[in-house]
């Protein structure tokens, strides 16, 4: 039994001004991949020959270029070309790859992937909840499964699932569709967090289909609503466990798709959503320690860019009296350079803003050079390094300056940067919600209501491609 693995994995926001190239992916390719993804340990646990490809996964950004999208794809495309015996095909992707000229990454690949080993090789998909699938999706897999936990945490223990049901699609020769139904509605990805309704009593609700003899397993798609796109929309997908169960995995999915539906208006934020200048006051009146505060309308993990000084401009002109506040981080990266001059305690004169629009305007930093450090990856990758960072101490603030645009979202990140994060009475991150580990920690957490490529209040941005009626924008 021969079996292909890989993944490209991009959520790309189309409201980001830049493009996206090669340098936002960590590329691992032939044997070097297989330790990335937890399903090799189950085909080769079942005797399989696992042929690897890549693991190309990268930060949330702008749309993906063109000749980026060929450059990834065609080496998963390639070997493929030369396997010509395989069994099945096992991939993890999000869902909400843009690419330039193309649309949908995912679509495009699905295709291409067919043109070379014809209809009859099972395809089995791990996908972020956050996809935006496309209508023709199930015309080209068999088996979907999306993470069950937002922020993600399960993204190993699906892979472990896609994996047995393919397995599973082999030794039994099924060769199954999927049912697939979208809902014309939009949902901010702040309104629904796993662990809160109603997103909770969705789970739940799979999970009950699940346990129904002919459903393989269930999902469901909230979607990726800063990419203004025909394919942006939530989804639920049920598969069956073989051709036989197709009407009722059919009839399970309108069934999840009604249930949604039915709780359109119970999505919210978690956390208390302040105008910037109030989640400001809110923290400095707070007694609790510490408080986040997520920069939200810059969140560089929903694809904005990172390079906002709104929130910071704000925060330099307000007195903190005897508290101390992190901003991690500012993506400058001659910003960055020019702090990286200097030599740890040497007092810094550096301008922070690369000027490119009204909200990442250049401001003039002075201050104590307190660390430099190490910037790392994102998800999977939180282990690996992505960049650097230096932190500049300006008063009760200290200011981290990275070269690349990934966010704080571990303890981890704030100690690779050579911070402490117990220091901090108040810490301000690149996010939307807050990452699971640090939410832990969080006595406070507050949505700032800010600008920029992920703003939060949906029915303010500019859609013109979305799928229509999209509800909450028609009501």
């Amino acid at each position: 039994m021969k079996i292909v693995v890989g993944g490209l994995y991009h959520e790309s926001n189309t409201f980001n001004p830049f493009l996206t190239d090669e340098d936002y992916f960590t590329l691992y390719e032939g044997e070097d991949m297989l330790d990335r993804v937890t399903s090799t340990e189950v085909f080769k646990e079942a005797g399989a020959t696992v042929i690897p490809t890549i693991h190309a996964f990268g930060l949330s950004s702008g749309v993906v270029k063109e000749e980026t999208y060929r450059y990834f794809a065609d080496k998963i495309l390639d070997v493929l070309k030369k396997e010509t015996d395989i069994d099945g095909i096992w991939l993890h992707l999000h869902g909400s790859m843009t690419v330039q000229g193309i649309g949908s990454a995912e679509l495009q690949l699905l295709k291409e992937i067919r043109e070379i080993v014809g209809g009859e090789i099972p395809i089995s998909l791990t996908l972020d909840p956050h996809g935006n699938n496309t209508t023709e999706l199930t015309d080209y897999v068999n088996i979907v499964r999306s993470y069950r936990t937002v922020p993600h945490e399960d993204q190993a223990e699906t892979e472990i699932i896609t994996a047995r049901l393919l397995l599973e699609s082999i030794k039994g020769k099924t060769y199954t569709k999927p049912a697939f139904l979208r809902l014309p509605m939009l949902i901010g990805g702040e309104t629904a967090l796993g662990a809160l309704d109603p997103l909770k009593s969705i789970f739940n609700k799979i999970e009950e289909i699940e346990e129904i003899e002919g459903i393989a397993t269930a999902s469901f798609f909230i979607g990726f609503s800063w990419a203004d796109t025909e394919n942006s929309a939530p989804s639920v997908v049920v598969v069956p466990e073989s051709e036989h169960f197709s009407e009722l995995a059919k009839e399970k999915a309108q069934e999840l798709a009604d249930y949604v539906y039915s709780k359109r208006d119970e999505f919210g934020f978690g956390v208390p959503a302040l105008k910037p200048e109030e989640a400001i006051q809110t923290a400095l009146e707070s007694e609790l320690k510490p408080v986040f505060i997520t920069d939200s309308g810059d969140n560089t993990t929903g694809g904005a860019v990172g390079i906002y000084t709104y929130f910071l401009d704000m925060l330099l002109k307000r007195d903190f009296r005897d508290k101390k506040v992190c901003v991690a981080a500012i993506f400058d990266k001659e910003g960055f350079e020019e702090c990286n001059k200097y030599n740890v305690g040497d007092k810094v004169q550096v301008k922070v803003g690369v000027n490119y629009d009204e909200y990442s305007k250049s401001i003039h930093i002075e201050g104590v050079l307190k660390t430099k450090g190490d910037l790392m990856g994102y998800l999977g990758a939180t282990k690996d390094k992505a960049g650097e960072v230096c932190t500049i101490s300006v008063g009760n603030i200290d200011l981290v300056v990275a070269n690349s645009g990934e966010s704080f979202i571990t303890i981890g990140h704030f100690e690779a940067a050579g911070l402490d994060i117990s220091e901090y009475d108040i810490i301000i991150v690149k996010q939307g919600y807050l990452f699971a580990e640090l939410s832990a920690i969080a006595e406070l957490e507050i949505l700032a209501l800010t600008p920029g490529a992920t703003y939060q209040i949906l029915e303010e941005l500019k859609f013109k491609n979305i799928p229509i009626p999209a509800y909450p924008l028609d009501k």
